[in-house]
């Protein structure tokens, strides 16, 4: 009975009920004191007042059915998207087009404790808000997400109702150990489960680690929409995919299958494809111009004269196609440092930053641009700034890496090694951590675990060389290295 009631009033406060029947009294008490008013100065009949207050009285509970009613099948608004309640009709969320997106469910509490009702109701709400800041995936709103809770629900019929793509719910439970939060991603379409994991944390803790447990989830979650994107892709033949599915491979490229020539060829392949179907994509033309650049940078492209020159004309293609599009200027901007030019670089940062202060990618190019320039403290703080913006960034390897250079060559060696663990657990696949990695314990004059980073550097990406080791860390850096008798090992 208890939580029938609990339900009831939960649905009262969700569909506004409380607040139209405040506004309601508050309506009628104005008019009765305006009418009291008047009858003074104007004497009417004696039944007149009486009918005024038993009129008020009468249409009070009118007023809350009549709300009621129209709220179950009113139109909520919520940021970029529109969701009609109870409707019987699919919606598709306006503007989306091809652009994946998710709904946050509201976590079920299989507690009868009222804190382990609001931290689970906590959870829902830092989750939607941490899922948002990952780049390229649109989240229902929590208002809207909310109206589903307590109700038994069909994922199916909830992607038909919201238009998106993706479904992440999930439970706290109580145990004798302590609390248990379980998590699932499922494919509206298909009703398939994509990712599930578990959570056990100590209950007396759990209030502490409350955000931790929000990172992890997210953190694990971003990557698994990415790949869920790209075999979404796949389930069609390549000759099939569009200009949306071919920029998607291209963004999850290095990400799933490492950093070695043959992504970075395979990349700029798929955004090539994306550039010939439609010229006037320009994140294609920006995204391609950055591929270009790193692996300039990285010496992963061979002919580095080509792929210099084919980057800055897609850079400045790019600017020229959307000169108003921060996703667009961050790119740009961030491959014109990686090329050599942070003194242009570094101003189309600033505007893409100025078009949107939540780009993560760009305030991470810019803190790139600093350190490479020798800006490291003010390099370290826009990088640190792009993870609190982005804390579960597909981004995070390279982002950490380049921060944990920032604090080494800072003389910061302690915190370099915990930013370069930090890249190593965000991608095991990513060469460059094991490159920071190595270096930060060389500056900590553990020589042993360096060689073993170098090794591991190594292994997994065999093209590396010393002059793309020298291009990361610099020339004086690896020549202290080499006279402690660490290397590269041949492959």
């Amino acid at each position: 009975m208890g939580v029938k009631l609990d339900k009831f009033f939960n649905e009262l406060q969700q569909r506004n009920i409380y607040r139209v029947a405040a506004l309601y009294a508050a309506a009628a008490w104005l008019l009765l004191q305006v009418a009291d008013v008047v009858l003074e100065s104007f004497p009417g009949p004696d039944w007149l007042m009486q009918g005024l207050i038993v009129a008020a009285t009468l249409g009070f509970p009118v007023a809350l059915f009549v709300s009621w009613m129209l709220d179950a099948r009113s139109v909520e608004e919520t940021g970029d998207a529109v969701s009609i309640q109870d409707s019987t009709e699919p919606l598709a969320l306006i503007g989306l087009g091809d652009k994946p997106s998710i709904v946050v469910l509201p976590f079920d509490c299989y507690s009868e404790q009222v804190a382990d009702r609001w931290y689970t109701d906590a959870l829902t709400e830092d989750l939607t808000t941490l899922i948002s800041r990952i780049p390229g995936f649109f989240v229902v709103a929590r208002n809207t997400a909310f109206t589903y809770k307590g109700k038994s629900v069909d994922v199916r019929a909830v992607g038909k109702d919201l238009g998106v793509r993706y479904v992440l719910e999930g439970s706290v439970r109580r145990s004798d150990k302590g609390l248990r939060v379980t998590a699932q991603l499922i494919e509206t379409a298909t009703g398939t489960h994509l990712w599930a994991e578990k959570y056990d944390r100590d209950a007396d803790e759990f209030e502490q680690l409350h955000d931790e447990l929000c990172l992890a989830i997210v953190f694990k979650l971003g990557s698994e929409l990415t790949r869920a994107e790209m075999n979404l892709s796949r389930r069609r033949p390549p000759a099939e995919w569009g200009v949306w599915e071919l920029y998607q491979q291209a963004r999850g490229m290095l990400q799933f299958y490492g950093w070695n020539k043959k992504t970075f060829s395979e990349t700029a392949d798929l955004l090539r494809q994306a550039i010939e179907i439609d010229p006037e994509f320009a994140p294609a033309h920006a995204f391609l111009s950055l591929i270009l650049a790193l692996g300039h940078w990285t010496r992963m492209i061979t002919d580095r004269d080509s792929a210099y020159e084919t980057a800055i004309a897609a850079a400045e293609k790019a600017m020229e196609l959307a000169p108003e599009s921060s996703e667009v200027l961050g790119f740009v901007g961030c491959a014109l440092s990686d090329l050599g030019h942070p003194e242009r670089g570094i101003p189309v940062i600033d505007r893409a930053i100025e078009l949107d202060p939540s780009n993560s990618q760009a305030f991470a190019a810019l803190g790139a641009a600093k350190v490479i320039s020798g800006k490291l403290q003010e390099g370290i703080d826009d990088l640190k700034h792009a993870i609190r913006i982005s804390p579960a960034d597909p981004g995070m390897a390279p982002w950490s890496t380049i921060l944990s250079m920032g604090e080494c060559f800072s003389g910061h060696e302690q915190q370099a090694l915990q930013w370069a663990d930090r890249a190593v657990k965000a991608d095991p696949r990513y060469f460059g951590a094991y490159m920071a990695l190595a270096l930060a314990h060389f500056r900590l004059e553990q020589h042993v675990e360096a060689q073993k980073a170098l090794v591991e550097a190594k292994r997994l990406n065999p093209d590396l060389t010393e002059e793309s080791v020298i291009a990361m860390i610099g020339e004086t850096t690896w020549s202290d290295m080499t006279n402690v008798a660490l290397g590269i090992p041949d492959a």
